[in-house]
């Protein structure tokens, strides 16, 4: 048998190691060397499973990009022909209203107000000037009194006229 040799006696005539500046920065720098070696190798397998995890990723996106496209163009599909549905909607709408209004002014015709006082008025120049040529009868063209009437008929159209868009204007006024 071997027989165990005892250091304890060596140990204890052994000088210690007197602290020194400089040993203490060796043993601080060792020990953050020693740290630095641990969080490189704990960076070290976190970027090889993020590589792994990359490279499964781009496999599993290869299988399925096919999938995903028709998906997405199914989808924008539906859309598509929602919105266009939409639209159609709110074009049978306008022309259904369209159609509504036409039918309802189909038998009438839009004439503003002043229009349709300025043909008042000259309706009755008119009638005026015809009972006027009626009653001149005899001298029709070579007359001076058909020449009269004339005059005097514009004389009346002109003020009346003139009467009628001025009080429009003064019934038209904002108040």
């Amino acid at each position: 048998m071997k027989k165990k040799f005892d250091f304890s006696a060596e140990m204890n005539e052994a000088e210690p190691i007197k602290s020194n500046p400089k040993n203490e920065y060796l043993e601080e720098e060792n020990r953050l060397l020693s740290l630095n070696i641990k969080e490189l190798a704990s960076l070290n397998d976190n970027i090889h499973e993020m590589s792994v995890n990359l490279e499964n990723l781009f496999k599993f996106l290869q299988e399925y990009r096919l999938t995903i496209a028709r998906d997405t163009q199914e989808q924008a599909e539906k859309f598509g022909q929602t919105v266009l549905d939409k639209f159609l909607y709110q074009i049978q709408d306008k022309c259904n209203e369209t159609e509504r209004k036409i039918r309802k002014i189909d038998s009438h015709i839009f004439i503003p107000h002043r229009i349709f006082y300025i043909l008042i008025i000259i309706l009755v120049v008119l009638f005026s000037f015809s009972a006027s040529i009626i009653i001149a009868n005899a001298e029709i063209l070579h007359s001076t009194l058909i020449w009269k009437t004339v005059l005097w008929t514009v004389l009346i159209a002109v003020p009346g006229i003139t009467a009628m868009i001025l009080l429009l204007k003064i019934l038209n006024r904002p108040k």
